[in-house]
């Protein structure tokens, strides 16, 4: 018997498989008022959109194998339909739940495919008739095996009453799942709206190109969930890709790649973005091969720099399970790639700037005033205006008047190069 709920392009199943443990013989059947009180109970606990959709089918399912002795199962399809979560419950075979839940993760659970019907149109499915060795026939042959002799022959048949008392649960369940990844996503597009904020401040406030980098790789690492990333830049004098920063990896050889040129086709580079699934075969055509066997990975994807017009690096993240991007993850990618070929073109510039500049002796500190002094080293340290003229007794127009007459000392167009030019030539 399954139940159904979705909304949102979510779409959400209830299944139970009517089959007593050993410790727990016979079937229990709802007694009358009792869901009821299960499903105000459910709404107490899934009210909270920040339990996440699978925490919901968590509470679900282990609420209702308290009820209703047997196999609960509830499915997620999310916004990819190609991604389904799969949570099992029964509280007095929980083992039984696991190996559901793993045969489901290992791509192996067309046992349970009559489930995919409910799903798809909508309606719930109750089947009766539906034998235990019928049930076991649909099977493989391991799966069959493992049935046969964890679990006894059921007592008590599933009924259109059972069915009656379900629904509404698996309604509120489509519902509470649908409203928790809604939570989940806004706060992950505020996450990475600040991590975007945090790394474009990053290239505004440092020269030094590799610090730049690791603050774009901390953010990739969290905002993309993956577990490792590294940041390649191509060296135009013969077209490798030399490894300038990274992130996550367990080895501590990473920093000594080279890949030689056309290792990643430049072409590639101005591609958008996708995910590789790094199987043995695909393995086998890396020159790294070695260390992504070492590290476990799992899955690819690469992100080319580009910065007017030109590639200029690669963004690759790495991780040790499947990836699963949607539309947002990629954009994200895309975004943060941007920044990052911005950041690595500007740093060859200020490279090839310096080269043809002819060397000149660093200016000495400025002629400043004591209070002007301590101004500097509070600018220097981010402090505001108002927070400045609050620990100096001044008032902010004083203030104001101050860091003009610093700017215009030291030559600096703005708070942030005064900060970068003080910490650079050491006058603090």
């Amino acid at each position: 018997m399954t139940g159904s709920g979705s909304l949102h392009g979510q779409e959400s199943g209830i299944l139970v498989t009517d089959a007593p443990s050993p410790e727990a013989p016979g079937g229990e059947k709802a007694v009358p008022g009792e869901p009821n009180h299960v499903l105000a109970d459910l709404n107490d606990r899934i009210a909270d959109a920040r339990l996440g959709p699978e925490a919901v089918l968590n509470a679900v399912t282990s609420a209702l194998s308290r009820i209703r002795r047997g196999t609960w199962v509830a499915y997620l399809i999310g916004k990819d339909p190609r991604t389904v979560k799969v949570v099992a419950a029964n509280e007095k075979n929980p083992q039984m739940a696991r190996y559901l839940e793993d045969m489901h993760r290992s791509g192996e659970a067309s046992g349970l495919a009559f489930a995919d019907r409910v799903i798809e149109t909508g309606e719930a499915l109750l089947m009766p008739r539906l034998t235990r060795e019928d049930f076991l026939n649909t099977l493989r042959a391991d799966v069959h095996s493992y049935f046969v002799q964890r679990t006894p022959r059921p007592s008590a048949p599933l009924t259109q009453e059972d069915l009656d008392w379900l629904q509404p649960i698996a309604d509120r369940t489509g519902l509470a799942a649908d409203n928790a990844q809604l939570y989940a996503d806004a706060n992950s597009r505020l996450e990475r709206l600040a991590a975007i904020r945090s790394v474009s401040l990053a290239m505004a406030a440092s020269g030094d190109l590799r610090l730049t980098l690791q603050v774009i790789l901390d953010h990739v690492l969290a905002g993309l969930g993956v577990d490792a990333a590294d940041v390649m830049v191509i060296d135009h004098s013969d077209g490798s890709l030399v490894s300038s920063a990274h992130a996550g990896f367990r080895s501590t050889s990473v920093p000594e790649y080279r890949l030689e040129p056309g290792a990643i086709p430049h072409n590639r580079l101005q591609d958008r973005p996708r995910v590789e699934m790094l199987t043995g075969g695909a393995l086998s055509h890396l020159r790294r091969r070695t260390l992504f066997a070492r590290e476990g990975f799992r899955a690819y994807c690469a992100a080319g720099l580009n910065a007017r017009g030109r590639p200029v690096g690669v963004l690759e993240l790495f991780h040790r399970s499947a990836l699963e991007p949607d539309d947002e993850w990629l954009s994200f990618l895309d975004a943060i790639a941007g920044f990052t070929g911005v950041a690595v073109d500007n740093a060859a510039m200020s490279e090839a700037l310096r080269h043809t500049m002819p060397s000149t002796p660093l200016a000495g500190a400025p002629k400043l005033s004591n209070l002007e002094r301590q101004i500097l080293g509070l600018v220097v340290e981010g402090t505001t205006n108002a927070a400045i003229a609050k620990a100096l007794h001044l008032s902010q127009s004083t203030v104001k008047f101050h860091v003009r007459q610093i700017l215009q000392k030291v030559g600096a167009g703005n708070r942030t190069e005064l900060a970068r030019l003080a910490t650079r030539e050491g006058w603090m």
